[in-house]
């Protein structure tokens, strides 16, 4: 069966600051990971010095199935989804809003409760109060209408606005022949241009499209669809796609089952179909032609996963158009950085589920500090990495 890669993932969503100073002024904001144990969400603070994670709350919510949670933009609210009862028009969920404690903790009872029907990623925009939540709704002969919906964010209070439609796509969604679907990839660091991609997939290959919508700041409006960026595989691999710092970044697996082939291949946003400015190889790289990787928020590392136990950092050199190897490496298989990028997770197995194992990084050095570790108890439970500034 193909591999669809699809770019729903924390880690092309988080758009951060490079400095060491709070972009909010002031002293640097509390790092913060939700974990959902079943029916329950645990927050953990990470001590800066330490690396040690300590539990600071528990939340208790209503029996769900495919729970999510994200976060406003200063960490001050948290916004959970989860799937209900199926109606007549699909499957409803409910958004729900919390305010979150000094420690980053959600409390009860929420500040808001809003019922939708499939609803799918949100998108917090920097620098903006605005929210982007995609929604479906099944049609005939087989397709989907997928919206974007764009809501306003009271700052005071976490509360959405009602929800104003600002672009729609009538996808196909038959399984058995073609089935294609959106999802939101991030935005530019100013919040002015939003990035989404259509991802497909049938019998013979698979392949996306990336497109870029302007963003009114005065309103929120999204303006046209301009495609940025397209790939196709054969059946038997896979393209993974972020953008950062206005940099877009291509790592690209042709084929499963053939070696060194692989590749890292960096773009200008602006200039996605031209020639990338950094190209990099087995030639250039070893770990380029044979592994997997993420852009490090900061846009100057690659994390390349050498080995199910062990990840590789590479040093991104823009004008030396080429990628190198710094010398240091975190264990295991790499999970999430934290939105500043100065924390890097990955994970071990456990039984049953897996450890969160926690790594202070140096942007300036790329030397990693090992710390604690947060257990998962299931591999089917998120978890979501953020920040709350005070």
């Amino acid at each position: 069966m193909p591999r669809l890669v699809f770019l729903c993932v924390i880690l092309s969503l988080c758009i951060v600051a490079e400095a060491q100073e709070s972009k909010l002024g002031g002293p640097l904001p509390l790092q913060v990971v939700y974990v959902m144990d079943g029916s329950t969400i645990t927050t953990y603070d990470i001590d800066p010095q330490t690396l040690q994670a300590n539990q600071v709350g528990t939340l208790l919510m209503a029996p769900a199935n495919f729970p999510s949670i994200t976060t406003g933009l200063n960490g001050h609210y948290l916004y959970y989804s989860a799937e209900g009862e199926t109606g007549p028009h699909g499957t409803n969920r409910r958004l729900l809003v919390y305010a979150t404690d000094q420690n980053g903790a959600p409390q009860n009872p929420p500040v808001q409760e809003i019922g939708t029907t499939n609803s799918g990623q949100l998108l917090f925009l920097p620098n903006t109060n605005f929210l982007y939540l995609i929604t479906t709704v099944a049609e005939p002969n087989l397709y989907t209408l997928y919206t974007i919906w764009r809501y306003l964010v009271d700052p005071a209070t976490g509360k959405l606005s009602q929800p104003q439609p600002e672009a729609t796509y009538n996808l196909p969604t038959d399984g058995s022949a073609e089935y294609c679907s959106i999802g939101f990839v991030g935005s530019n660091t100013s919040g002015t241009e939003l990035y989404d991609e259509v991802g497909c997939f049938t019998h013979d290959s698979d392949f996306a499209t990336y497109y870029e919508r302007t963003i009114n700041l005065q309103t929120g409006a999204l303006g046209p669809d301009q495609e940025i960026y397209a790939w196709n595989n054969g059946d038997s691999g896979g393209t993974y796609v972020q953008f950062v710092r206005n940099l877009l970044f291509v790592f690209d697996s042709p084929n499963d089952f053939q070696q060194g082939i692989n590749s890292v291949d960096i773009y200008g946003v602006a200039t996605g179909t031209q020639p990338p400015i950094v190209q990099c190889a087995v030639g250039m790289l070893e770990a380029c032609g044979y592994s997997g990787g993420i852009a490090h928020p900061s846009g100057k590392y690659v994390f390349m996963g050498i080995s199910p136990n062990l990840t590789q950092i590479e040093k991104v050199e823009l004008t030396e158009k080429k990628i190198v190897d710094t010398g240091n490496y975190i264990p295991y298989s790499l999970s999430a950085f934290s939105p500043d990028g100065s924390i890097v997770y990955s994970y071990s197995f456990a039984n049953p589920g897996y450890i969160l194992e926690i790594y202070g990084f140096d942007v300036a050095t790329s030397n990693v500090t090992p710390g604690g570790g947060i257990f998962v108890p299931s591999g089917l439970d998120p978890y979501f990495v953020a920040e709350r500034y005070q």
